[in-house]
């Protein structure tokens, strides 16, 4: 794996560490968790066209949108669930715990969607050290969260 990719990979934890919080002031300024995401979602699909439109034509892809299984736009419904869950969460539990336990998931969910293969990601073997490195993040999560 290049380090170009590790570090865009490090950059969008950091984004994602920053989005949430400005999406759960935005919920406690609106005082509804809902309403936060109308706007987070209208400027993100502004955002999303211009660039796609700036990034080269794209009619072709536009037009297939509508050919898209349902089951993949449940994708929408999710990430509005993450942005009401957060908004929820992190005046509760705190952000150090939030998101320990968000990465916890994340890593857990991708050894089992990646032994299995699921979701169109390439099925990979579990290995002693995956389920080490998966026990030491639940380790990281009860001493985030409980000391």
């Amino acid at each position: 794996m290049s380090i170009h990719l590790i570090a865009l990979s490090l950059l969008m934890g950091a984004i994602i560490s920053i989005y949430l919080p400005m999406i759960t002031q935005t919920a406690r300024i609106l005082g509804s968790g809902p309403m936060a995401n109308v706007p987070f979602f209208a400027i993100a699909l502004i955002s999303s066209v211009i660039i796609a439109v700036a990034s080269g034509s794209r009619m072709e892809q536009f037009r297939s949108i509508g050919t898209l299984p349902l089951w993949l736009l449940t994708a929408g419904v999710m990430s509005a669930g993450m942005i009401i869950g957060s908004s929820f969460l992190i005046p509760r539990i705190g952000i150090g715990a939030f998101f320990v336990l968000l990465v916890s998931g994340q890593v857990l969910a991708g050894l089992v969607f990646g032994y299995f293969g699921l979701f169109g990601v390439p099925a990979s073997d579990l290995t002693m050290g995956k389920v080490l490195g998966a026990v030491l993040v639940i380790g990281g999560v009860y001493l985030v969260t409980f000391r």
